[in-house]
């Protein structure tokens, strides 16, 4: 049979729960309309390019013209290059779309395990006051209080491992995503050298990979922020909630399409390492966070001790 001390701290687990699934659908839900708008908007583009291109391949009045000053192939150089800038615009933001939906569907389902704890913590509290007003029971408002406080300061805990488990995840995966950005950087000046189709086709791999590798970690960074915004009342760290969100936000916004587009691909890596350095540096505030409030809990853990053994 559990102590009322640990029902305490189970209802308070299920509470803070219950609290950081529904603001985080309440924030999936923001972040899916602003997605589903920026995906339709992102679908006229890609439209509207492709006829620009096919405009330029017709024959008409505007074509004898442009081929006659002799710039018709930049025009439909820069038209094309235009059509791949909008589809991997589109294609990205319609693959968050979908992660966010699916994110979004799962939380649900986990809200409905705790959807009870608020009728669950009212019950305890009318245990409380019974034990309070009952001679034979040690238990006293100091005592209930103490016990609170650490049932609090336990969730939280757990909220901080949360974020740095998170936070870990992300940082392994930039920094994977740094190898590989390296690696199609290194084969990309070998290609542009004359390194041949075997060095091409090397480089492309890379490529890939690095892709790949990038749109994990923008997942991981998104979840490191979200887990951030549950505890930001808590926060005691240098760099700044507020900075961390819109690093986390924007960071990735057109990387991809610059890199493969453009080919700035020395400048995709340079920001992939400050965004190492950014999250290393805050996961190092969150450890000392987190070992300041576990000294807390230690302590009051002490004094109930204490008051037990007195009553």
């Amino acid at each position: 049979m559990k102590s009322l001390n640990e029902e305490i701290m189970e209802v308070k687990e299920k509470l803070r729960k219950k609290e950081k699934w529904s603001h985080h659908l309440e924030r999936l839900n923001d972040q899916i309309h602003i997605k589903e708008q920026k995906v339709a908007e992102l679908s006229q583009r890609l439209t509207e390019e492709k006829e620009d291109v096919e405009k330029l391949h017709h024959f008409s009045i505007e074509n004898i013209f442009s081929t006659l000053i002799g710039n018709k192939q930049e025009k439909l150089h820069k038209r094309e290059q235009e059509v791949i800038t909008a589809k991997l615009n589109y294609q990205d933001a319609n693959q968050k779309l979908r992660e966010l939906k699916k994110e979004y569907s799962d939380y649900s389902n986990r809200l409905k395990g705790v959807i009870n704890a608020g009728k669950d913590y009212e019950n305890l509290l009318d245990r409380k006051e019974n034990l309070i007003h009952d001679e034979g029971s040690i238990w006293s408002e100091e005592l209930f209080k103490i016990t609170e406080k650490e049932a609090d300061l336990s969730s939280m805990l757990v909220e901080y491992e949360e974020a740095l488990a998170a936070g870990d995840k992300a940082l392994k995966t930039l920094k994977e995503a740094a190898v590989s950005f390296d690696k199609a950087k290194n084969w990309s000046t070998v290609d542009m050298i004359g390194g041949g189709f075997i060095t091409t086709a090397i480089k492309h791999n890379h490529v890939d990979g690095a892709k790949e590798k990038i749109h994990d970690a923008e997942v991981q960074l998104r979840h490191f922020k979200e887990e951030l915004l549950d505890i930001q009342n808590q926060l005691n760290i240098e760099l700044t909630i507020g900075d961390m969100l819109t690093f986390a936000d924007y960071f990735f916004d057109g990387l991809i399409v610059d890199w493969l587009v453009h080919d700035k691909i020395s400048q995709a890596a340079d920001q992939i390492e400050k965004t190492i350095s950014f999250v290393a540096a805050t996961l190092t505030s969150l450890r000392e966070d987190n070992k300041r409030h576990a000294q807390k809990l230690q302590e009051l853990s002490i004094k109930r001790i204490e008051i037990i053994e007195h009553a």
